[in-house]
Parts: C-alpha cells; sequence; structure tokens
C-alpha cells in the first residue's frame, strides 16, 4: 500500500522588474517634457532693422520741353531716315519727299527685294555683340530693348539704302526731294497743341480731362499736304514736370524741405528733386526740373505720377516686443557721486539702524538706464518705492522725497545682447501695420541689429536683469 504524500504549495512572491520601472517613468516624463515643449511659448529674438513709412497722393503732370516743330514745305510722300527718339546732327537727312505715286511704288518694290550693304550688316553685328558681352540674367529685359532697337536700325538702313539709290535715278530728280535736320537734337513724331510749350503759357485749363488732346503722329505712309507736320526736333535732355497738387499736399511737401519724391507710372525709378512753386489762379502745382529719360516720353504730354510725403526713416519694431514699464524719474539734484575709481552713481537713502533705533541716511548705488534733460531714469526693480531718499548737497535741511512720487510709465523692449533681458526705451514715430517705426540715436534706446525679445508674454521674472548702460 502506497503512503500518501501530503503536498503543501506556497504562494511565490512575484519580483518587481526594475528596468520596466524606470523605462515606464522616462516615458512619462518624455510625453509631459514634449507636451510642455508644444503648449509652452518660447523666447524667441528679432534684429532690429532699419525701416520707413510714408504716406502719398496721386497726381497728373504735365511734360513741358524746348522742341522745334518743322512742316512741310511741299506735297508729296513722306519717307523717313530715322526712328522715334533717335539722336541726329546738324544736316542730317531727315525724309525724302516725292509728288509721284510711281516713285512710290518704285519705293514698295524696293523694298520687298532690298538687301543691306555689307556695312550696315556689320553694324548691326557689332551692336549685337556688344549687348552679348555685357547682358546678365538680372537685365533680362533688355532683350526688349535690343530687339526695338535691331529693328528700327534695319529698317533705316534699308530705307537710307533704297532712298539714296531712288535719289541718284535720273527719272526721279525732278520729283524727289531730301529734307535736312537744321540742328541737332532729338527726332520726335509726337505732336498736339501743347508744342512748345512754357510755364509762362500755362492758364490751368490744360489739366482739365477735355483738354489733354489726344496725340498726333506724322503720317508714314499716303501723301502730305503742303505745311503739314513733319517732325519735331528737342535739341537738350533737359525737361520740366508740372505736377497739379492740392495746396494740403503742398503744404506738406513745403514742410518736408526743398525736394519732393515722386514716381511716374510705368516708370521704377524714383526720384527726388528740387521743386518750384507755381500757382495758376487758385490752383497749385509743383514745377520739377529733369535732366534724364527725355526721350522715353516724347510720345507723351501728361502723365500720372505718385507724390510720396512725409516720408520718415527710424528702426523698424514688432508690435509684440513692445511693453509699458514702470521706471523711476529720479531728479538730478538727489543723485550722489559714490567716488572711487569707477565714480559710482547713488540715492542718499533713509534706512533703520537696529542697533541704535533710529533712521539714518545711508549710499544706496544705482545703476541708471539712461541720463536725458535733468534726470536719471532708473528701473524700477532696482529700489523699494517705498522708500524715502534725500536730495545731495550741503543744505542743513535736504528735501525729502518718496520714491513711489518718481514713477512714470515708459515703452520699451528687451535686449538680449548680453544673454539676458535688458529693458532700452522707444519713441514712436508712426505704426505700420504689424510693426511700429522708432526714432534712432535716442539716449537709452534701441540701435540697428540689436536683437530684441520678440514676444514680451514670454518673459519670466527669472530671465529678467535690468542694467543700464552709459
Amino acid at each position: 500500500m502506497a503512503k500518501e504524500r501530503n503536498v503543501i504549495k506556497f504562494r511565490t512572491r512575484r519580483e518587481v522588474n526594475i528596468g520596466l520601472v524606470v523605462a515606464f517613468g522616462v516615458l512619462v516624463l518624455l510625453i509631459i517634457n514634449i507636451y510642455r515643449y508644444f503648449t509652452t511659448k518660447h523666447l524667441s529674438l528679432y534684429e532690429v532693422q532699419a525701416g520707413s513709412v510714408g504716406s502719398e497722393v496721386s497726381a497728373v503732370a504735365m511734360i513741358l520741353r524746348p522742341e522745334t516743330v518743322y512742316r512741310t514745305e511741299h506735297a508729296g510722300y513722306l519717307n523717313y531716315y530715322y526712328r522715334e527718339g533717335a539722336r541726329v546732327t546738324r544736316n542730317a537727312k531727315i525724309y525724302s519727299l516725292n509728288d509721284s505715286s510711281e516713285l512710290q511704288d518704285i519705293l514698295n518694290l524696293s523694298e520687298e527685294n532690298s538687301i543691306l550693304t555689307a556695312n550696315d550688316l556689320n553694324r548691326l553685328k557689332g551692336n549685337v555683340r556688344a549687348f552679348c558681352t555685357d547682358y546678365s540674367d538680372v537685365s533680362f529685359s533688355e532683350c526688349y530693348r535690343l530687339r526695338e532697337d535691331f529693328l528700327s536700325d534695319y529698317l533705316r538702313y534699308r530705307d537710307v539704302s533704297m532712298l539714296d539709290t531712288l535719289a541718284n535715278q535720273d527719272t526721279s530728280q525732278n520729283s524727289f526731294l531730301t529734307v535736312r535736320s537744321p540742328q541737332s537734337g532729338i527726332i520726335s513724331y509726337f505732336s498736339d497743341l501743347y508744342d512748345g510749350y512754357t510755364k509762362e503759357m500755362l492758364t490751368g485749363e490744360e489739366f482739365l480731362t477735355e483738354k489733354r488732346t489726344v496725340p498726333q503722329y506724322s503720317k508714314q505712309t499716303g501723301i502730305s499736304a503742303i505745311d503739314s507736320f513733319a517732325y519735331k526736333l528737342i535739341p537738350e535732355e533737359t525737361w520740366e514736370l508740372v505736377i497739379q497738387v492740392s495746396k494740403e499736399s503742398l503744404d506738406r511737401i513745403k514742410k518736408e524741405g526743398t525736394t519732393v519724391n515722386f514716381q511716374i507710372l510705368g516708370d521704377s525709378n524714383l526720384y527726388e528733386k528740387p521743386y518750384e512753386e507755381l500757382w495758376l489762379g487758385e490752383d497749385s502745382y509743383l514745377l520739377v526740373k529733369m535732366d534724364r529719360y527725355a526721350s522715353d516720353y516724347l510720345s507723351e504730354r501728361f502723365l500720372d505720377v505718385t507724390v510720396f510725403l512725409s516720408s520718415k526713416e527710424g528702426l523698424k519694431i514688432p508690435e509684440t516686443a513692445i511693453l509699458e514699464k514702470e521706471v523711476y524719474q529720479i531728479p538730478e539734484r538727489f543723485i550722489m557721486h559714490g567716488g572711487g575709481e569707477a565714480d559710482t552713481l547713488g540715492v542718499s537713502m533713509e534706512c533703520y539702524d537696529a542697533e541704535s533705533g533710529a533712521v539714518k541716511p545711508d549710499f544706496y548705488e544705482i545703476t541708471p538706464l539712461f541720463y536725458e534733460n535733468g534726470y536719471y531714469f532708473v528701473a524700477e526693480e532696482d529700489m523699494d518705492s517705498g522708500q524715502y531718499i534725500n536730495s545731495a548737497g550741503t543744505e542743513s535741511e535736504p528735501e525729502r522725497a518718496m520714491l513711489y512720487s518718481f514713477l512714470t510709465n515708459m515703452e520699451g523692449v528687451y535686449n538680449m545682447n548680453k544673454g539676458y533681458a535688458v529693458f532700452r526705451r522707444i519713441e514712436r514715430i508712426t505704426d505700420v501695420e504689424d510693426y511700429v517705426l522708432v526714432r534712432a540715436g535716442l539716449a537709452g534706446g534701441v540701435s540697428l541689429y540689436d536683437h530684441i525679445v520678440l514676444d514680451v508674454s514670454v518673459v519670466t521674472k527669472d530671465i529678467i536683469l535690468i542694467e543700464g548702460e552709459s
């Protein structure tokens, strides 16, 4: 008979896995840090940049230029040698005139079969080579100007060759005339009622919409009558703009100085020119002398311009970087010099003496933010506003004042050039969208390329250390 075995089972104690506990703790801390990273605002810096702002008004300007108009002395067909805007010399061939439709048919036929001379081809090739030498992708728009100039030169060389050939034919000697330029200048085929106008001739009615005449160009084809407009010569690049502005705009321009800033519609150039004040009746105008780009506006008489007013320059500060802070504005009579090599500054502050139980004045060193107009400005954190200070000097009864009475509000930013926040004041010039234009060169203010806190709402007391600079 088998023996019965009494087996007693004991519960085994589970061992704690330390590695899992540590890993779980690390995971929890990682999740918390990730959450805090994405939910907490971070300290970002902004580099102070220069900026400018100004208002602007749209205006109409009239072109005045020295110009001489030449008209036809005979009737006939006109054929020109030069393109619009070309500069011609004195006694240059401007156009030919023939009174025979038969000769005009010969010209048209010659145009279809014309071949340039070797010299003309070389000149065209030379212009293209010169352009390719100086070309860069930045000035790609110059390609369009090259195309225009190339086509104009080609047509002129072709027409000159045809007309010279026709002029030498015996059959055309009695009906073919060549007209030459009596002076040098820039040639134009634009004409209107205001050719040769000067400022003395202006009445103000020229600026009425119905008075801005439609340009009339000389005919390139067809027959012209006697005394028809043939061409116009402008002897120099100097021209004038008469800009119509309101009296209020004129007053603002006069306050800013003796020059006016403006831009012509379609022109990327910004002009700053001296001006003369001009009045026609009760209407005010600006007379501006121009010394370049006359050939760009030969076919224009009236231009749309933008006049820039109240142009102001300063430092560009984001609105989020600005805060209003309390500072002490302490009169100079309360400031004392501590002496020594550093010649520290301070105030005579009343302090309680525990041994004697009396209140005695004691020198308290300060670090001013800046000095201006007889006042030292000190950060509010530097002193207890409930303390009393005494004026400096040898008076038997010095002036006594509580620091609280010197508190004032001041706008500024936190400068982080030294790795910690330093308060710097600002003085607004004007607001521009999300930015503020502030004055440069201000005592105790910001400077160009300073690094400031972009968003002051993330600044905490543990990173603020107010320190002035002399």
